[in-house]
């Protein structure tokens, strides 16, 4: 679709409803928690709110919101530039005042593979890369480039609503910086989860990066308890 045919005021409409649709899943996802008052719920609310939504605006279609495997995963690539990103970002922590997000400092290793390291890298990509990302690729023509990588506006708002995700850590008594510091990192992940995500047309690229970030988190967070 060339970005002339399209009008100001379509891309105006279709950026807030994909706004409102990653709002009513965290919404829906909040109240599971409130109603259940068990944070360990939020991911599993998070990712079966955004599975109906998928459902209901695909029409069962949700290979369009990248419920498919894709011809070339770019599964390598994916892995190198996960881990490198993840690492460089992460280690970030050891150098600057950062603190963890709480909740998860109680969780035993194998909490923190099936929570954290996994299920939350699904549910949030779920949303994220799946729901609005893909509730917005009628809008990738619309695109910069930067250091010769193609990023496009669905790309771009999806990264952003990732990162705005992680502002409620301010009402959990975490520090301003920490929190600045946690959705700046987001936001860079988001970036390259949502080009693996539009580059193969699958979320399973963008599960994986997520996963490896969160993986590399973990390690450098153990390393920070014995500097």
């Amino acid at each position: 679709m060339d970005s002339q045919k399209i009008g100001i005021g379509s891309v105006t409409l279709r950026i807030i409803v994909a706004l409102f649709l990653g709002l009513v899943a965290l919404i829906l996802s909040s109240i599971v928690v409130a109603s259940t008052d068990n944070t360990n719920l939020m991911h599993a609310g998070m990712f079966v709110s955004s599975l109906i939504l998928i459902l209901i605006l695909s029409k069962g279609k949700i290979s369009e919101y990248g419920f498919r495997i894709g011809e070339n995963l770019r599964l390598k690539q994916t892995i190198i530039v996960g881990l490198i990103a993840g690492f460089i970002i992460t280690s970030t922590t050891l150098y600057l005042p950062i603190n963890p997000p709480p909740g998860t400092e109680d969780f035993s290793f194998i909490q923190v593979v099936i929570l954290v390291w996994i299920f939350a890298s699904i549910a949030e990509e779920v949303l994220s890369r799946g729901l609005v990302q893909s509730y917005l690729s009628p809008l990738r023509v619309f695109a910069f480039s930067i250091f010769g990588f193609r990023i496009s506006l669905p790309v771009l708002f999806a990264a952003l609503f990732f990162g705005a995700m992680h502002l409620p850590l301010l009402m959990t008594g975490l520090d301003s910086f920490s929190v600045f510091s946690i959705v700046i990192s987001a936001f860079i992940m988001g970036i390259i989860a949502g080009y693996y995500r539009e580059k193969t047309q699958s979320l399973i690229p963008a599960i994986i990066i997520h996963m490896l970030f969160n993986i590399t988190g973990t390690i450098i967070g153990f390393i920070k308890d014995f500097i």
